[in-house]
Protein backbone atom coordinates (compact mmCIF):
# COMPACT_ATOMS: atom_id res chain seq x y z
CA UNK A 1 0.00 0.00 0.00
CA UNK A 2 3.11 2.78 0.48
CA UNK A 3 5.35 1.60 -2.14
CA UNK A 4 3.36 4.03 -4.83
CA UNK A 5 3.90 6.70 -2.46
CA UNK A 6 7.71 5.57 -1.89
CA UNK A 7 8.32 5.41 -5.20
CA UNK A 8 6.92 9.23 -5.72
CA UNK A 9 8.60 10.24 -2.96
CA UNK A 10 11.71 8.94 -4.18
CA UNK A 11 11.11 10.60 -7.80
CA UNK A 12 10.71 14.10 -6.19
CA UNK A 13 13.91 13.68 -4.08
CA UNK A 14 16.03 12.46 -7.39
CA UNK A 15 14.13 15.58 -9.33
CA UNK A 16 15.49 17.73 -6.25
CA UNK A 17 18.98 16.37 -6.27
CA UNK A 18 19.41 17.66 -9.90
CA UNK A 19 19.41 21.01 -11.26
CA UNK A 20 16.39 22.88 -12.85
CA UNK A 21 17.30 22.24 -16.97
CA UNK A 22 17.69 24.89 -18.83
CA UNK A 23 13.97 27.05 -20.21
CA UNK A 24 14.85 29.53 -22.58
CA UNK A 25 13.22 33.42 -21.29
CA UNK A 26 10.35 32.61 -22.80
CA UNK A 27 9.63 29.48 -21.46
CA UNK A 28 10.15 31.10 -18.08
CA UNK A 29 8.07 33.68 -19.07
CA UNK A 30 4.98 31.60 -19.37
CA UNK A 31 5.58 29.26 -16.86
CA UNK A 32 5.93 31.90 -14.33
CA UNK A 33 2.48 33.02 -15.86
CA UNK A 34 1.20 29.45 -15.72
CA UNK A 35 2.54 29.50 -12.29
CA UNK A 36 0.17 32.20 -11.06
CA UNK A 37 -2.93 30.64 -12.24
CA UNK A 38 -3.36 32.27 -15.73
CA UNK A 39 -4.90 30.67 -18.74
CA UNK A 40 -3.74 30.09 -22.07
CA UNK A 41 -5.88 32.75 -22.83
CA UNK A 42 -4.48 34.88 -20.67
CA UNK A 43 -1.07 33.95 -21.28
CA UNK A 44 -0.77 34.41 -25.21
CA UNK A 45 -1.31 38.49 -25.27
CA UNK A 46 1.50 39.61 -22.83
CA UNK A 47 3.68 37.25 -24.91
CA UNK A 48 2.20 38.59 -28.20
CA UNK A 49 1.57 34.89 -29.26
CA UNK A 50 -1.61 33.17 -30.02
CA UNK A 51 -3.48 30.98 -27.80
CA UNK A 52 -2.72 27.98 -29.98
CA UNK A 53 1.01 28.57 -29.43
CA UNK A 54 0.70 28.90 -25.96
CA UNK A 55 -0.78 25.57 -25.90
CA UNK A 56 1.90 23.93 -27.75
CA UNK A 57 5.11 25.94 -25.84
CA UNK A 58 4.19 23.50 -22.67
CA UNK A 59 5.06 20.02 -24.20
CA UNK A 60 8.58 21.48 -25.14
CA UNK A 61 8.60 22.76 -21.54
CA UNK A 62 7.78 19.22 -19.76
CA UNK A 63 10.03 17.43 -21.52
CA UNK A 64 12.64 19.82 -20.63
CA UNK A 65 11.62 19.00 -16.91
CA UNK A 66 11.21 15.62 -17.18
CA UNK A 67 7.59 16.39 -16.24
CA UNK A 68 3.86 15.47 -18.00
CA UNK A 69 1.70 18.29 -16.23
CA UNK A 70 1.29 21.80 -15.60
CA UNK A 71 1.61 21.64 -12.05
CA UNK A 72 4.36 19.28 -12.07
CA UNK A 73 6.14 21.97 -14.27
CA UNK A 74 5.40 24.72 -11.97
CA UNK A 75 6.67 22.56 -8.46
CA UNK A 76 9.82 21.26 -10.51
CA UNK A 77 10.57 24.92 -11.86
CA UNK A 78 9.74 26.77 -8.56
CA UNK A 79 9.83 24.78 -5.61
CA UNK A 80 9.96 27.54 -3.24
CA UNK A 81 5.74 27.59 -4.22
CA UNK A 82 5.66 23.89 -3.62
CA UNK A 83 6.29 24.84 -0.20
CA UNK A 84 3.44 27.29 0.54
Amino acid sequence: MLRPHLHQAYLNAERRRTATPQLTPRQWEQLRQVAAGHTNAQVAPPLGVSKGTVRIHPQNIYGRLQVSSRTAAVTRAFPDLAAL
